[in-house]
């Protein structure tokens, strides 16, 4: 048998939780204990998107602009092509430039054999000592990679290879790592049937 004591209490306690049950003091902070991560999470990852975008576009007008710098010459040179780095360097900012890898390729088609075409001569992007290519090919080597007809016997095509190893501007204090961001762009000589690297002799 409960004792007056004993229920006195469990009275109390009833009493406590009818009023707990129908109390709604604090759902708002708690419903926005649940809510500010989340948003949280979806600004930085818009954020971090927009950025990501915006840099993708970044490289594929460095890639569309520098085949259009070269294709508008009869012949270029190491000095030349230095200057238009320059260019491309200021097309890249505010992010930075030194991540930025490319490698311009005049690639030809003899008339012997217009279904092989091979490299007439290839530039890297330079930053400072060091090369940034994105990839390395040496005059009369093979171009698998060019597209089906995109050149013909006795003809050429500029092939601009940019990459830029994008860095997350937010996630990465967390995760570190970047993201390669690639773009190819073809572009024929608009002058001539090749565009020549002086000193050296012409392909075609």
């Amino acid at each position: 048998m409960l004792t007056p004591k004993l229920v006195e209490l469990t009275v109390r306690a009833a009493s406590v939780c009818r009023r707990l049950k129908h109390c709604n003091k604090g759902i708002a902070a708690l419903e926005f204990g649940y809510v500010v991560p989340i948003m949280a999470m979806m600004f930085l990852g818009t954020v971090e998107l927009s950025q990501a975008i915006t840099v993708d576009r970044r490289v594929s007008q460095i890639a569309s602009s520098t085949a259009d710098l070269v294709a508008r010459h009869k012949s270029v040179d190491e000095a030349k092509l230095n200057g238009f780095m320059l260019l491309i360097d200021q097309l890249m900012k505010p992010y930075n430039e030194n991540l930025l890898k490319l490698t311009i390729t005049n690639v030809y088609a003899t008339i012997a054999a217009p279904e092989a075409p091979i490299v007439c001569w290839s530039y890297s992007r330079k930053d400072g000592n060091d090369t940034r290519a994105v990839n390395t090919y040496a005059k009369g080597d093979s171009f698998s990679t060019l597209p089906t007809g995109i050149v013909t016997g006795g003809t050429s095509v500029i092939v601009v290879e940019a990459q830029y190893d994008y860095e997350p501007l937010i996630f990465n204090t967390f995760i570190k790592t970047t993201l390669p961001m690639k773009e190819t762009f073809y572009l024929k000589p608009r002058l001539s049937a090749s565009v020549t690297y002086e000193p050296a002799a012409a392909c075609v």
